[in-house]
C-alpha cells in the first residue's frame, strides 16, 4: 500500500511538471553509469580528465580538466551526438596532420549524461560565476571589441566569421558561433591568461586592458547568436535617477578644462589642441541621439571616429556620472540663439 502511494505521488508530481510546461529530464542511474563508463573508458583516451595545463604538443586532444565549466549544455550535447563542425580544421596537432579528426558519437541520452557528469566533477574552480554578465553587454561594445579582437591578432590563429565569410587562420580552435558553444565566465577567465589553460602551445597573451578583454569577449559571445539582446545602457536605473546639478559639478570637474565654462570650446587646455574641442554652446544636445551621446562620453573621441583628444569618462565617472553629465547638457545648451 505504502508503496503505491508513493508510485501515484510521483505519477501527480510528473503529470504537475508537464501541465506547467516543464519537460523533466530524468537521469536514472544506467544513465549516469554509462556516461562515467564512458568518460572514463573512452574519452579518456584522447583527452585529459585531470591534472595541470600542459602544452598542446604533449596533448593528443583539448582537455577536460575543466569541461563543466567551459561549455554550454546545448552545445554540448550538439557536439557529443555529432550535429556540429570539428573546432580544429587543421587537427588539434598540427605539427602530426592536418587533416581534422572525427569525434565519436554518442547517443543523446548518453551526452545529456555526460554533460552532467562533466558539471559534476569538472568544474574549474579559477572560474569566478557571474566575473562577466552578458546582460550589459552593448552594440557599441561588442562591436569595439570586434576590432580589438583584430588589433590583438587574435584573427591571427582563430576563425571567425564576418559577413557571411569566414576569416582568419585556422591553426587554433574556431570562433565561429562561439556565443553557442562557451560559457562567458570561462571564456573570460580564459582571456586574462590563455597561458593558464594551454601554455607553450603559440597562445598569446594579449597587453588588452580589462574594458578590451571584457569587449572582445562580448563580441565572441554574440557570435552566432542571431537574437542576442544588447543592453541600452540610458535605459539604466542610473538615468531615471540623473541629476543636472551633479553633472553641472562633473562638467566643471572634467569638461570645462576643453570645452570652456560656458561650453564655448574655450578652456586652458584647448589653445594647443588639434582639432579644438567641440563648441557646445552650438550644439543642440537635446536633438543629439541619446545611444550616440552616451558613447561619446563613456567611449571617447577615438572610439566614435572623432579626436583622440576626447578621453573616454566612463571608468572615470562612471555610469551615474555619464547619465548627470548627459542630463546637464541637455539642460544647458540649446544650440545657437
Amino acid at each position: 500500500m505504502m508503496q503505491r502511494r508513493r508510485v501515484m505521488v510521483a505519477g501527480t508530481l510528473l503529470i504537475a511538471a508537464v501541465a506547467m510546461g516543464v519537460a523533466p529530464r530524468l537521469l536514472f542511474g544506467s544513465d549516469q553509469s554509462r556516461a562515467k563508463e564512458i568518460v572514463q573508458q573512452t574519452c579518456v583516451q584522447c583527452h585529459r580528465l585531470e591534472g595541470k595545463a600542459d602544452s598542446r604538443f604533449n596533448l593528443k586532444a583539448p582537455d577536460l580538466i575543466w569541461a563543466g565549466s567551459k561549455y554550454k549544455r546545448p552545445w554540448l550535447i550538439r557536439w557529443l551526438t555529432g550535429k556540429e563542425a570539428p573546432l580544429y580544421a587543421k587537427g588539434y596537432r598540427w605539427d602530426l596532420t592536418e587533416v581534422p579528426f572525427k569525434h565519436p558519437m554518442v547517443t543523446e541520452p548518453e551526452a545529456n549524461a555526460i554533460a552532467d557528469y562533466f558539471a559534476e566533477h569538472n568544474k574549474d574552480p579559477r572560474v569566478t560565476v557571474g566575473a562577466f554578465d552578458l546582460s550589459k553587454v552593448t552594440k557599441f561594445e561588442a562591436t569595439f571589441g570586434g576590432m580589438a579582437y583584430k588589433a590583438h591578432a587574435c584573427l591571427g590563429c582563430h576563425v571567425i566569421e564576418e559577413n557571411g565569410k569566414f576569416i582568419g587562420g585556422p591553426q587554433s580552435a574556431s570562433l565561429v558561433a562561439a556565443g553557442q558553444r562557451y560559457d562567458q565566465d570561462w571564456l573570460f577567465r580564459f582571456g586574462q591568461n590563455p597561458q593558464d589553460f594551454v601554455p607553450h602551445s603559440g597562445e598569446f597573451l594579449a597587453d588588452a586592458t580589462e574594458p578590451q578583454l571584457r569587449a572582445v569577449i562580448g563580441f565572441l559571445m554574440v557570435q552566432g547568436v542571431n537574437d542576442f539582446k544588447y543592453y541600452e545602457p540610458w535605459t539604466s536605473p542610473e538615468f531615471g535617477k540623473a541629476s543636472v546639478g551633479r553633472g553641472k559639478a562633473i562638467y566643471k570637474e572634467y569638461c570645462m578644462q576643453c570645452h570652456g565654462a560656458t561650453g564655448k570650446g574655450d578652456g586652458p587646455a584647448a589653445s594647443g589642441l588639434e582639432p579644438k574641442p567641440a563648441i557646445h554652446a552650438n550644439i543642440a544636445f537635446d536633438q543629439v541621439p541619446t545611444e550616440y551621446l552616451y558613447n561619446m562620453i563613456n567611449h571617447g573621441g577615438a572610439a566614435m571616429g572623432k579626436s583622440a583628444n576626447m578621453p573616454y569618462w566612463g571608468l572615470t565617472i562612471g555610469q551615474q556620472g555619464v547619465a548627470d553629465v548627459m542630463a546637464y547638457l541637455k539642460a544647458t545648451f540649446k544650440g545657437p540663439k
